[in-house]
């Protein structure tokens, strides 16, 4: 990361003035920005705070009641955001041509560490000990965006890299509750909010991304390259996404669907190491957002179904990593038991009292389908949230949030797991 760090440092310095972020240099447009977020919490049935896991703590997940005798208490990281610190650029290469590209890092503000969801699951491995989850953020030096790419006022741009998937991009701006990262469900689960059921595509490595905007329509498409020796189709992944949005009214739809994508969880059997699934998702989404006034009403469905993979791979362990990381348990989605389809409707909206506050409300229904195959758990759960947002100045907001969930199904029974979970936090975030 010194790498890293040296570059921001430069550039920071070629600017004569630091709190202007934005300098020329050979007629490209740089701009160094980032958003430092952290907030003062409690999660009422959470295992001790992560230093490394980009949200600090899970709220969003059923509880075992053998593993957690109590609350988290302490400083999270992103109530609303993640933080993170970039760089982006625009140079004009005439004719109305341009190219652009981003570099953008996530990381733990109170502790300073890259965010690794996946040395957090390896961590934890036969025996847990920090709250946590699988993320599309696991210690990449760009762990959320890397892309270089090409724009024209009439055909619109394509961006080649490391790009957010279609769903991501819809939970932005139609999430009720600011897409906020500890107070959504959408916001902190990319299984939910952006990779349409693997949180690993949330962000999509070797992708070329497509976005144009015409009137009050917008369409796009995204397709990833496998790259994998033999299997053209192995890792492999496309989505389509369109929209119109004009005055008060807003609406967006996409679909999605990875071949071979992985899942890792924190290794049941074996320490210091990830248990990863290999399957086939497909997903599709819809919002639609409508302002009255000083309000704007939100609501949207999304399902998303994992099935058997395309290309079966070995199950020996040795034959892996997952981001770095040491496998002890390699599956394959089960091709005998039928698709698992997920659920997910949410409703909301958001009220401004003034050109400073603003107070947001959601209600987020996660129905996962019942499974021929019942060794296969699924449960309900419904989160309820509210976001108080006071902005100091266009750059600073100190925020109030809270989030409460209830979980019931299939292997949740409450002699096993906890049957809700709250978290309440307070924080300050800063952009520049």
């Amino acid at each position: 990361m010194l790498s890293l760090a040296a570059m921001f440092a430069a550039l920071s310095y070629a600017s004569p003035a630091f709190a202007d972020t934005n300098i020329t240099v050979g007629g490209t447009n740089i701009n160094v920005y980032g958003t430092l977020d952290t907030a003062f919490g409690d999660v009422s049935h959470s295992l001790s705070i992560d230093p490394q896991f980009p949200a600090s703590v899970n709220p969003v997940s059923p509880v075992k009641r053998s593993v957690v005798h109590g609350a988290a208490i302490g400083l999270f990281n992103g109530g609303i955001s993640d933080s993170r610190l970039g760089v982006k650029g625009t140079t004009d290469i005439g004719d109305g041509l341009k190219v652009f590209y981003t570099l953008e890092e996530g990381f733990n503000l109170p502790t300073g560490r890259v965010n690794n969801a996946a040395a957090e699951l390896a961590t934890n491995g036969e025996t847990l000990t920090t709250a946590g989850a699988n993320s599309s953020m696991n210690g990449q030096l760009f762990n959320r965006q890397a892309f270089v790419g090409l724009s024209y006022s009439d055909w619109g741009s394509l961006a080649v890299g490391r790009n957010y998937a279609p769903i991501y991009d819809i939970c932005v701006t139609y999430d009720p509750v600011q897409d906020a990262q500890l107070f959504s469900p959408l916001g902190f689960s990319g299984t939910y909010g952006g990779g349409g059921g693997v949180s690993e595509d949330t962000r999509v490595d070797n992708s070329l991304k497509y976005t144009n905007k015409i009137g009050s329509f917008n369409f796009g498409g995204l397709l990833k390259l496998g790259g994998t020796l033999g299997e053209a189709t192995a890792k492999t992944a496309y989505a389509l996404n369109a929209g119109y949005e004009e005055g008060n009214f807003g609406i967006q739809g996409t679909y999605q669907a990875f071949n071979d994508a992985i899942t890792g969880v924190a290794s049941a059997a074996t320490s210091n190491a990830v248990d990863i699934t290999n399957e086939n998702t497909k997903a599709w989404m819809v919002a639609a957002k409508y302002k009255i006034g000083a309000a704007t009403l939100k609501i949207g469905y999304q399902q998303y179904t994992l099935g058997a993979p395309s290309n079966i791979i070995s199950t020996t362990p040795t034959l892996y990593n997952y981001y770095g990381q040491n496998v002890g348990k390699v599956s394959n989605f089960s091709a005998t038991a039928s698709d698992k389809s997920t659920h997910i409707l949410f409703g909301g909206g958001d009220y401004n009292f003034s050109s400073k506050f603003n107070m947001a409300a959601g209600v987020y229904s996660v129905s996962p389908q019942a499974n021929t195959d019942l060794s296969q758990s699924y449960s309900n759960q419904m989160y309820y949230s509210l976001l108080a947002d006071y902005h100091i100045t266009k750059s600073l907001d100190t925020y109030a949030g809270l989030m409460y969930a209830t979980f019931s199904g299939v292997g949740l029974s409450s002699s096993t797991y906890y049957q809700n979970n709250t978290i309440t936090a307070v924080g300050v975030r800063y952009k520049f």
